[in-house]
């Protein structure tokens, strides 16, 4: 299948529900994506009670394939997703895209979802564009050093120079240290790293990078293990969700990671959520204020309300422009005459 087709893939044109159903569904979503420009959601549905039952809905009867949405996602959206940090260089771009390539490869049916591996696998991804970069630079350096320091031997030897040995000595020992340098990806934390970030203009506390690995450890064990699979089995959507909200935002406060730590923890949401068939989620760059609150107040108090309001909304968000979308041109494209009529017909009211 070429990459236009790819592109407008969508889970309510493939389901077998009729057409009536299809259009109800399309309808309402677009209805909601109205209100929620508006900001009409927001100020009267505290409880978030509207996105809830769009995605139980939508989950319920449409079924959804992660595969019918990424497409669109990757096209349209990584570039929102690596300027929530504002990190924009070819070579992060280029790692996030891996990231999301990683994400559709991943088979559920051949490969079980450990959060700790996951994530490791995950940062490792995002920064190996930078990493073969910086291995570059690095070899270049070394090169050059290596080479006045060659120079400086000869020179010391047929010059009896003691002082350019002792250069030459000083330079070997830096081509040693460089050549230990790590890399960034799948680097866990370490002690040179402070045991705070800095989110809102506050400082949080971060456990130590020993208490770090302890914690990301947990995740191996046997009792973690059954705790996410039993969640996986549920029928309750909604529960997924926010265990996996929950738990993302717990892996960010954790920072196990050298770098990277939000970006690393953010794909395996969405990861996480392909398990289900939900839509990847992405944070526009006006989004970022509040995203970043909701996330102080999870990481600060412990208060995961926010953070899962949030995502519950920027779910629905992605089903309208992942799913409804790329349905209602296909609609328009099997009837041209729908599009002619749109200002009246149902599907653009």
């Amino acid at each position: 299948m070429d990459n236009e087709l790819r592109l407008n893939q969508s889970n309510l044109s493939s389901t077998t529900q009729s057409q009536d159903v299809r259009d109800l569904f399309a309808m309402t979503f677009m209805t909601y994506h109205l209100s929620e420009n508006y900001k009409v959601i927001y100020k009267k549905d505290a409880g978030c009670a509207i996105p809830k039952k769009l995605i139980e809905l939508y989950y319920k009867f449409i079924n959804p394939d992660y595969n019918n949405m990424i497409y669109s996602f990757k096209n349209k959206y990584i570039s929102n997703e690596i300027l929530v940090e504002k990190n924009d260089t070819k070579e992060q771009r280029k790692g996030l895209n891996n990231v999301y390539q990683y994400i559709q490869d991943y088979d559920f049916n051949e490969k079980s979802l450990n959060l700790f591996i996951a994530s490791l696998e995950i940062n490792s991804i995002l920064w190996k564009p930078t990493d073969d970069l910086n291995t570059k630079d690095l070899e270049t350096e070394i090169t050059k050093l290596r080479e006045e320091m060659e120079t400086l031997k000869k020179e010391a030897k047929s010059e009896r120079n003691l002082e350019k040995y002792q250069r030459a000595q000083k330079l070997e020992k830096e081509i040693k240290a460089i050549s230990y340098k790590a890399k960034i990806g799948g680097q866990l934390r370490n002690n040179n790293n402070d045991d705070v970030v800095r989110l809102n203009k506050v400082d949080i506390d971060i456990p130590s990078p020993e208490e770090a690995l302890k914690l990301m450890n947990e995740y191996l064990n046997k009792d973690k293990v059954e705790e996410f699979t039993d969640v996986f089995k549920s029928s309750d959507i909604i529960e997924y969700i926010s265990y996996c909200v929950k738990e993302t935002t717990k892996l960010i406060k954790i920072q196990p990671f050298f770098d990277g730590n939000k970006r690393t923890f953010r794909a395996l949401l969405n990861l996480m959520f392909k398990a289900k068939g939900l839509p990847p989620v992405y944070i526009r760059t006006g989004e970022r204020e509040a995203y970043k609150k909701a996330l102080y107040n999870a990481m600060k108090y412990e208060d995961y309300s926010y953070i899962i309001d949030f995502y519950l909304f920027k779910i629905c968000d992605s089903i309208y422009e992942l799913d409804v979308e790329p349905y209602k041109e296909k609609r328009f494209q099997e009837n041209p005459k729908l599009k002619e009529r749109k200002q009246s017909h149902p599907l653009e009211r």
